[in-house]
């Protein structure tokens, strides 16, 4: 089992460009589907989504890494409620095989 940060959709680039997102973990994120790939790709089986949970928007513009960037791109709260639920926290189930036991 894993839990990472995805995103639902790309980013601006300007947010993927920030070195205050990046050390925030939102730069670096992945989409979900490339995510979910890239552990099948490792070799595990049966990957399922336990949880997606997305951070509340006013718990967001409380973090002042997260107050800064929002700050740069001067978006509207619309745009901002947008762009915070393309962000989950996401636990991942996933098995690898036995290769010792395997079929």
């Amino acid at each position: 089992m894993v839990s990472d940060i995805v995103l639902l959709r790309e980013f601006p680039d300007i947010i993927k460009d920030s070195i205050a997102a990046y050390v925030g973990c939102v730069a670096g994120a992945v989409l979900k589907g490339q995510y979910l790939e890239a552990i099948r790709s490792a070799g595990f089986e049966n990957v399922g989504v336990l949880s997606e949970d997305v951070f509340p928007v006013d718990l967001v513009a409380l973090d002042p890494t997260a107050k800064a960037i929002i700050e740069g791109l001067h978006l509207s709260e619309e745009e901002l409620a947008d762009l915070v639920h393309s962000v989950v926290s996401m636990k991942v189930e996933a098995f690898k095989p036995d290769p010792i036991h395997a079929g």
